[in-house]
C-alpha cells in the first residue's frame, strides 16, 4: 500500500523564510520500518530574490560622481528584489537623479553618465562610464536642484567620468567584477568595462530537497531527498516538478514525530522564498526487496 503526504503552506515553520516544512504526525510517534518514500510532485513560486542584503551581502556598492574639482562619493544600497542588470543601472540612474547629478536633454529625458548591461556575448556584465561634460551641452539643461544645479557643487572642472567601487562582498560575485573602483584611476574620454571574473547574477542556480528522514551514508550531506531547478520559469512563475519515474529512497526505521523538509541552495545555504504558496506531496510504501 502507498501513502500520500502533503505538505502547504500550512505545514511551514516560521523561521522567516519560507523554505522549511513540518508535518506532525497524529499521536506522539509513527514507526517506520523497512519502507521507502519518494517525491511526487512539487509545485513552488519562483520568488527567490538574487539581491538579499541579510542572506547573500551583495546589495551594496558606490559610485564616484565627477563634480567641481573632485568627486562626491554615492553610497548605494539595493533594495531586496530580483534585479536584471538593467535594473541595477535604473537603480543607480534614480539614485544619482536624487541627488541632481544629471542633465536634461532636449527630449526632456534625464541623463546620467554611467550604466550597466547584460553582454551575452561575452558572458560578462558591461560597465559603461561617460566622460562628464564641464558644460551644459546644447539642447540640455540643469536640474532644479542637487549637484549639477546652478546653486549645486556643479559639473566637473575637467572632463572625467564617473567611477564604481566593488567592495569585498556579494555584489561583486553578482557583476563579475573582482573589488577595486572602476576605473582605477580618473579618465577623461569613455570608458567601457567587462566582467573579469564569471558573474552569478543570480547566487542560486538550483535546489536541494533535506528530509529528516534519510540517512544516506554514502551521500555527503547524508539527508538529501531529490534536487530541482527553476529552469523555464522566470520570477513569479511556478516551478512545477513531476518526477517521470520515482526515485525511491529507504527510510531509516525508527520512530518519528514529523517529517521535516528543508530546501536549499546547491551549497547547501539556506534560501529565502517570498511567496509561502506551495505544495509538496510524497508517497511512502513498503520496502520493496531488491
Amino acid at each position: 500500500m502507498t501513502s500520500t503526504i502533503i505538505f502547504n503552506r500550512n505545514n511551514i515553520v516560521s523561521n522567516g523564510l519560507n523554505n522549511t516544512f513540518r508535518f506532525n504526525f497524529t499521536g506522539s510517534s509513527v514507526n517506520f520500518k523497512n519502507q521507502e518514500f519518494a517525491l511526487s510532485s512539487l509545485q513552488i513560486y519562483n520568488s527567490q530574490f538574487n539581491i538579499n542584503g541579510s542572506l547573500y551581502s551583495n546589495n551594496t556598492f558606490s559610485v564616484l560622481v565627477p563634480t567641481a574639482a573632485t568627486y562626491q562619493t554615492v553610497s548605494i544600497t539595493l533594495p531586496n528584489g530580483y534585479y536584471s542588470y538593467a535594473d541595477i543601472s535604473n537603480y543607480i540612474q534614480s539614485q544619482l537623479v536624487s541627488i541632481g547629478a544629471y542633465l536634461i536633454d532636449s527630449q526632456g529625458n534625464n541623463v546620467v553618465y554611467i550604466a550597466m548591461r547584460e553582454n551575452a556575448t561575452y558572458y560578462s556584465c558591461e560597465i559603461t562610464c561617460l566622460a562628464t561634460p564641464t558644460s551644459v551641452p546644447s539642447g540640455y539643461s540643469r536640474p532644479s536642484t542637487g549637484l549639477y544645479s546652478l546653486t549645486g557643487t556643479g559639473l566637473p572642472t575637467a572632463t572625467n567620468t564617473p567611477r564604481i567601487t566593488v567592495s569585498n562582498n556579494g555584489f561583486s560575485n553578482v557583476i563579475g567584477f573582482s573589488p577595486a573602483t572602476y576605473p582605477s584611476s580618473i579618465q577623461t574620454t569613455n570608458q567601457v568595462f567587462l566582467s573579469n571574473i564569471s558573474p552569478q547574477i543570480n547566487p542560486v542556480s538550483s535546489y536541494l530537497i533535506r528530509s529528516n528522514l534519510i540517512n544516506n551514508r554514502v551521500s555527503t550531506p547524508p539527508d538529501i531527498l531529490t534536487s530541482f531547478s527553476p529552469q523555464g520559469t522566470s520570477i513569479g512563475q511556478l516551478i512545477s516538478i513531476q518526477p517521470p519515474e520515482y526515485q525511491w529512497l529507504s527510510i531509516n526505521d525508527g520512530a518519528y514525530s514529523n517529517i521535516t523538509l528543508s530546501i536549499v541552495d546547491q551549497d547547501f545555504n539556506n534560501v529565502k522564498f517570498e511567496d509561502p504558496n506551495s505544495l509538496i506531496m510524497l508517497l511512502i510504501r513498503d520496502r520493496k526487496a531488491p
